[in-house]
Parts: structure tokens; sequence; C-alpha cells
């Protein structure tokens, strides 16, 4: 099996510790700042129940509800630049402020529709409603294809049996950082061994 360079597995506890070097996990330069991550992993299952999401609002919020119910998390801090924080937050709060302003805007839309007097008013209604959709498709459009294609992910792994803490995959990193993340655990496994090693030893006698 080949290798893949943009991608490292941790602990999720070392996720939550801040433990890494100090590279920007995204570019590989050295790192300026911490940005903090939600990782979650939904079961191959729950894509079936996309298609909730062609009924609408209903159908994404139930989709949503479902999937944040059954999916494996981890969270915590990874090495960027200032310019990679930037950029991360920018791409990850946009989607959601457009799923807020559209839930918003549906709401009012359903207000003024229904105390609509005139035919002015209801113009109004269908106005908010067709810019709540809009910013609907672009939020969802933002969340689920643009989101995805920046910054470090991660796939969130079961917790099997034995272990004493859940594997995290991270996917889309700089072969740098994984470089440096693997150097890390190396010197660790050895620095471990080298303790078990000595303390397996005998006592040397006391030659007094």
């Amino acid at each position: 099996m080949v290798e893949r360079l943009d991608r490292v597995r941790i602990w999720s506890a070392q996720l939550a510790a801040n433990d890494f070097p100090p590279i920007c996990a995204w570019t590989g330069r050295p790192a300026e700042t911490w940005r903090k991550f939600r990782f979650t992993t939904a079961p191959a299952w729950t894509y079936v129940l996309l298609i909730l999401v062609c009924i609408g609002g209903l159908g994404v919020i139930i989709y949503a509800i479902v999937v944040s119910f059954v999916s494996n998390r981890a969270r915590g801090f990874l090495p960027l630049t200032r310019t990679s924080k930037r950029t991360v937050d920018l791409v990850t709060w946009t989607p959601l402020a457009l799923l807020g302003a559209w839930l918003v805007l549906w709401f009012a839309a359903l207000v003024v529709g229904g105390a609509a007097t005139d035919p002015g008013q209801q113009t109004t209604a269908w106005v908010l409603f067709w810019i709540g959709t809009l910013g609907m498709v672009a939020g969802l459009i933002g969340r689920l294809v643009v989101m995805p294609l920046v910054g470090p992910r991660a796939t969130v792994m079961e917790q099997l049996p034995g272990q004493y803490d859940k594997l995290v995959e991270l996917r889309r990193v700089h072969p740098a950082f994984v470089a440096a993340v693997n150097a890390m655990h190396q010197s660790r496994a050895a620095h471990y061994a080298a303790q078990s090693s000595d303390s397996s030893l005998p006592l040397q006698p006391n030659s007094n």
C-alpha cells in the first residue's frame, strides 16, 4: 500500500493536547498561531440520508441532527500561519452565516406574507423567500463543496477494543508537517523503548 504524503495518523488526545511540532499543518511553514478544529466523521450509511436535503429546509435540519448524533468526534488545535488561519476562518464561518441568514429571511418572509394586506407586502415576502433560498444554496455549497477543499481535514475512527483512545487520520496536511509529526512519534517510541530496556536490566551489585 502506498503511503500518502499528505496524511498522518495521531491520537485524539494528541490533538486535544496541542501536541505537535511548530510547523503549519497546511503550508509547511513555521507556525505562528494555533487554531481549534472540530472534526466529525459520520458512518457510511448516513450518506443515504442526503436525499433528505432535496426536501428543503426541514430535510436539511433532520439530516444535520442525525449525522451529529451518530458521528465520531475529535477536537483540538493544529499549528498554522496567521494567513492560513484567516483563510480557514473565512471558509468556515461564511457558509454558516449564509445558512443563518436563510433561516432569518424565511422567517421574515413568513411573518410578512402572513400579515400581508396588499400586493406590495406579498412581493416583499417573496423577495425575502428567494433571497433566503439563494443563501441556503450558497451556504450548502460552501459547507459541503468548498469547505472540504480548504485547510486540514480528518477522519475520526471508531475506538476499537483494547485501544485507550481514538485514532484520527489528518488529511490535506503538508508533507513537511507529516514528516515532523512522524519524526516526533519515532523519537518518542525510541525513548520509551530505551526506558523499557533499561528497566529490565538487573541492578549492578554494590562494590563496597
